[in-house]
Parts: C-alpha cells; sequence; structure tokens
C-alpha cells in the first residue's frame, strides 16, 4: 500500500543553541508510521538557506504529499516563504501551517493562499487524526483546531483542542529532531556552564494569569493541565538513560500547584540518580511556592531558579497587569536564598508607557533586591497578546507587525516616550551597578555563565556600538543629520 509522505520543517534563523523544535518531535511521537512516510527537514539545524538550491532539492527528492511548518513570530516571514517555494515546485502538495505565530493570529496568517490548512493550539493529536482522515479520503472539517477556508472562500476556524489528560500524549522522540546533533552544535537553552547534554521536558500547560504582553493563555489556555507524576518521572528516567545531564522544565507554571510540584521533587529524590540538574529557565511566579518547595528544588537537582518581577515600577506592573506587589518580592528571594538557590530575575524594559524614572525604579530595586542577577528583555510585542492589539489601535505598530529575534531586538518596537534614550548604556550601567554595590555578583556570573560566554556577549556589544557609531558618522558625512 502506498505511504502518504509527510514534510515537517523547522525554519531557519532559530539560536540552535536555545531553541530545538520539540513540536515536531511530539508530532511524530504521536503519528502512528504505519501507512507515513515523515522527514523531518530542519533548515536551522543544518543551516539550510532559503536562497539556496538546498531545500529545493529535499523538496523535490522526497516530493511529499503534505508538508507541516512551524512558526514562531520572529521566523514566519521564513515559514511563509518555505511553503510558497514548496507551492511553486509542487503544485499539488498540501501545505499547513502552525505553531505559536499561527495559533495567536491565525486570521492574518490565512490570508495567504499559498497556506491549505492551519492549526491552532496542541496538535499532537488533531494533527494525526488530520493525516489519518486525508489518507482515507475521510472528510476533515470538524477537527478541532484546523482553520481553512471553505468553498465560497470564507474562513472557518474550529475551535483549538486543550488535551485534559496530558498523558495520552507520547513523549516527544528527541532522536526525530537530533538532539545529539543540536547538543554536539552547543545546545544548552539557560544552561551555559559546563559541557552537560540537555533536554527539554513540559510537565504542565496553562497559564491563568492576565500580563498583557504574555501569549501563554492564548497558545496553551487559561486551565493548568498537568501530566501525572508517574509520567513525568518515566519521561526523566526516560533521558537520563539515554545519556542527558540536565533537564529543563519549560513550563510557564511549573509550581502553580505547589503540592503537584512537591511530588515530582519528592519523585526525582527517590530516584538518587547522580550529575543529573534541572531548571526552570522560564521562571516561577513567586506566589506559588514556600519553603519547603525551595528545599525540594534544591534536594532534587535545582541550582537557580528564575523568577519575574518583570519592573521595579508598581505603576508599570499596574498597566502590564502583571498582578504583583513588589514588596513581596524580596522576601521571597531572601527565602529562596536561604535553601542554598541562586535567584535570577527577569525583567522587560522598553515597555509601552515607561519613563525614564521607572526605568530608574526598576534599576534601583534590581541592585537593592538580593538577586544574584538580573536579565533585562527589551519589550517585543508578540502577535495575538492584548498589548499588541492595543498598540495597532494607538498606531504605533502596524497589523503586520512582526517581533524581532533576540540577536536583533534593538530593531524591534520603540517606545515612543523613551524615543532617543539608550536602553544598550542602561542595562550595562544597570549590570555595573550590581556588580559595585555587590561585589559577589562576579563570582556568580562567571559561574553561571562561564568567562567564554561574557566576554563573547562583551564583544557583540562593542561591535555593534561600532558598528552604530560608523554609520553614524557616515550618516553625517551625507546631510542626513
Amino acid at each position: 500500500m502506498r505511504k502518504i509522505k509527510v514534510a515537517l520543517i523547522n525554519p531557519r534563523g532559530f539560536d540552535i543553541k536555545q531553541y530545538l523544535p520539540i513540536s515536531l518531535a511530539y508530532l511524530k511521537a504521536n503519528l502512528d508510521d504505519e501507512g507515513f512516510d515523515v522527514k523531518i527537514i530542519d533548515c536551522s539545524l543544518w543551516g539550510i538557506n532559503l536562497l539556496s538550491q538546498e531545500l529545493k532539492k529535499e523538496l523535490q527528492n522526497f516530493d511529499p504529499h503534505i508538508l507541516g511548518v512551524t512558526a514562531w513570530s520572529c521566523v514566519y516571514k521564513e515559514a511563509l516563504a518555505i511553503i510558497q517555494l514548496a507551492k511553486s515546485i509542487l503544485p499539488e502538495v498540501i501545505t499547513i501551517i502552525g505553531g505559536p505565530h499561527a495559533t495567536s493570529y491565525y486570521n492574518n496568517v490565512m490570508e495567504n493562499k499559498e497556506i491549505d490548512f492551519l492549526f491552532r493550539g496542541e496538535a499532537e493529536l488533531s494533527f494525526p487524526l488530520f493525516l489519518k482522515r486525508m489518507k482515507e479520503n475521510n472528510p476533515v472539517y470538524d477537527i478541532k483546531g484546523l482553520v481553512y477556508r471553505n468553498k465560497t472562500g470564507k474562513l472557518i476556524a474550529n475551535e483549538p483542542v486543550m488535551v485534559d489528560n496530558l498523558d495520552v500524549i507520547k513523549m516527544p522522540n528527541y532522536d526525530d529532531i537530533d538532539l545529539g546533533k543540536y547538543i554536539e552544535n552547543g545546545y544548552r537553552y539557560a544552561h551555559h556552564s559546563g559541557r552537560e547534554r540537555v533536554a527539554p521536558i513540559l510537565t504542565t500547560r496553562g497559564c491563568p494569569y492576565r500580563c498583557q504582553f504574555c501569549s501563554a493563555p492564548q497558545l496553551t489556555g487559561k486551565l493548568v493541565r498537568k501530566h501525572s507524576p508517574e509520567y513525568v518521572i518515566r519521561w526523566i528516567k526516560h533521558l537520563y538513560k539515554k545519556g542527558i545531564q540536565h533537564i529543563n522544565i519549560i513550563d510557564d507554571n511549573f509550581t502553580f500547584d505547589v503540592a503537584y510540584a512537591k511530588k515530582i521533587c519528592k519523585g526525582i529524590i527517590s530516584l538518587n540518580l547522580k550529575d543529573l540538574s534541572f531548571g526552570t529557565p522560564n521562571g516561577i511566579r513567586m506566589q506559588r511556592g514556600d519553603a519547603e518547595l525551595w528545599n525540594l528544588m534544591k534536594n532534587a537537582g535545582w541550582n537557580t531558579l528564575v523568577v519575574a518581577p518583570e519592573s521595579g515600577s508598581q505603576r508599570m506592573l499596574k498597566i502590564m497587569e502583571k498582578d504583583l506587589d513588589l514588596g513581596i518580592v524580596p522576601g521571597i528571594v531572601n527565602e529562596i536564598k536561604k535553601a542554598r538557590l541562586g535567584v535570577v530575575g527577569f525583567f522587560i524594559i522598553g515597555y509601552p508607557g515607561e519613563t525614564k524614572q521607572d526605568l530608574l525604579c526598576t534599576r534601583n530595586f534590581a541592585v537593592k533586591t538580593n538577586f544574584d542577577f538580573v536579565v533585562l528583555h527589551k519589550f517585543q510585542p508578540l502577535p495575538g497578546t492584548p498589548v499588541f492589539d492595543a498598540l495597532i489601535k494607538k498606531g504605533e505598530i502596524q497589523s503586520d507587525f512582526l517581533p524581532a529575534d533576540m540577536a536583533t531586538a534593538n530593531l524591534g518596537y520603540l517606545n515612543p516616550t523613551l524615543e532617543g534614550y539608550n536602553l544598550q548604556r542602561f542595562v550595562l550601567v544597570t549590570y555595573m551597578y550590581m556588580c559595585f554595590f555587590r561585589p559577589k555578583r562576579i563570582i556568580y556570573l562567571l559561574k553561571q555563565f562561564g568567562i567564554t560566554h561574557i566576554l563573547r556577549g562583551l564583544k557583540k556589544k562593542i561591535l555593534h556600538l561600532k558598528a552604530k557609531a560608523f554609520l553614524r558618522v557616515q550618516n553625517t558625512q551625507s546631510g542626513i543629520f
């Protein structure tokens, strides 16, 4: 019997040291291989340039019946170009797009006629069902999460699926996305020190909070759903047997159910696995935890916790709808540190409406609170978030605005109230203040990130400043200024 060929593509543009396409590993693992020939083409891992002939040859040689592309906002243009290329050389191929950008902004995405179908939300179960129906020539239009055009061209968007019992979803197969090759090429998401073999897992999905800058509730729903502790422990044992030495739990709300997080930690401790560490690099909600949990996390293999106050200005937190009283933060940070855990704080700068005074509040809060260090992220409006829609209404961004990736974040949104203000200098001075007032932070910085990583970062900053200075000189000579 003829097999249906399915190509799953990860676009080029991601930093492979910080990201791997676990969504594609989920899709392939949850697909019954019988009757399907699935090929994953990872343009980021293999450095496949859309303008080269390599991708074109890959598609022509494999000749898929169905092509699926995953897309985050920062690589959406690349994802769309891949679909357009596929249609130009394989006119009969059925094209599908999914991922965060497609989920959050499906109306805009489906304006591109080269895209036949779109999946929003979780697709581990609905995508295999779609393929099965297509193979059997059965209707697909009632499948949850599917977005399509009817016979008159009207866009139909089925409600996305949110799987209640996460345990029915099979674990991703890391071999399918060549985790070994990622590690060989430096994959260490949020784990810069050492040479450990790192892998991510998801234990929970969903976010009940209302932060205006975050797309998590749109992507995975407001209800926090959980894998059973037994499932998670099996997953951890499986990765350990494959030689993984550090596991990142990449949930948005790992500690939301404190009792659940404690069960996971106790399960890890009972395994008594040597040389296995853990991290929660996407951060935890400070209000969702206590001294017992912090100590359990330390004993289970955590060395550092990431928390996210987002701003040192209570005024900005109100605008962000972060629902956090800054007054509780220093005490919780100290409580975590009593468990012998490091604490890193995440902050957003350049948020709409933020002023220089708000930035100074953030600096003072970061310096005075007992953080080991902080990370200052330049604000990027994400499609589908409330703040994104608000900025469109104000005319500050266009509806087709795409956030820059982390490497080019300086090219993204510019807060009008901070026009002319040097945010990069603010970040550098803030870090200098932090180290000046608490020199131990320098030691933590070296331990956590390593001197090579820090020097590489400084080199990038210097080169960027030199480039800006050169352009200013050139523009001045051209009479632009």
